[in-house]
Order: structure tokens, then C-alpha cells, then sequence
């Protein structure tokens, strides 16, 4: 997603091996973009790199990540966020269950992609293998 420029996530939720993700995105990617969105998630898949999950303090994780990290837990009453990190890919604020090592999936295939002007979101429909 770094090669779409500054973006904010929105949401990111998945059920068994399907899931959507929703970016704050000021343009409507080409498919060549969205094509090489899916190619780099999949090489990182294939380095099998390591998903930390770790807790932080909500005032700690901000200073460090960005005050957007602790946007996916608004509720200012709690102070201790759950981190999950590949480290040199992606950050995130999520207290559900992740894998270890990104090589557990074998594969994403984005299914569709849309992107929503009046809201400036993109919303990408996925699935993996596992």
C-alpha cells in the first residue's frame, strides 16, 4: 500500500480465509497499481517474515507509530493497545489472533477492488490460502 503514497486504515476485517480492507485514498488506483499491490503482498508472504503482536501503552504506541495507530480502538478510555508489526511492511492497532510468520498463507488474490469517491476510501475484497 506504501506505493499508493500517505494513506489511513480504515478497517480491516477478515472471516476464515476471506477479508476486506479499507484505506483513506485520495484517487482511484490503476490496475497496474492494484495488480502490483497483490504481486509485493505475496512476495511478502513468500519471505515468510515474522508477525509480532505485542501490547503498548495507547501514549507510547502514538508517539512511536503516529497518533493513527490507536484509530481502529477510539475508546480513549483504553490505554493499552495491541500491536501487530511486520517489521519493514505494515503496523497496526488489532487484538484478534494473527499468524506467526507470514508464510502460514500461501497466497492473497484480491478479488475486487473499489474505490469511493464521495468518501475517498478504497475497498479491497481479498482471500488467502492457508
Amino acid at each position: 500500500m506504501r506505493m499508493l503514497g500517505p494513506r489511513k486504515t480504515i478497517s480491516a476485517i477478515s472471516s476464515g480465509n476471506r477479508g476486506t480492507l479499507k484505506v483513506e485514498i485520495d484517487r482511484n488506483p490503476t490496475s497496474t497499481e492494484v495488480w502490483t499491490i497483490e504481486e509485493a503482498a505475496n512476495r511478502e508472504i513468500i519471505e515468510n517474515a515474522e508477525v509480532l503482536q505485542f501490547e503498548m501503552e495507547r501514549q507510547e504506541a502514538e508517539g512511536h507509530f503516529g497518533a493513527s495507530i490507536s484509530d481502529s480502538c477510539p475508546d480513549p478510555q483504553v490505554t493499552l493497545l495491541t500491536i501487530v508489526s511486520i517489521p519493514d511492511w505494515d503496523v497496526a492497532c488489532c487484538a484478534a489472533k494473527h499468524v506467526e510468520k507470514t508464510g502460514e498463507i500461501v497466497g492473497l488474490k484480491l478479488d475486487q477492488v473499489m474505490f469511493m469517491r464521495a468518501g475517498g476510501l478504497l475497498e479491497m475484497q481479498f482471500h488467502v490460502d492457508d
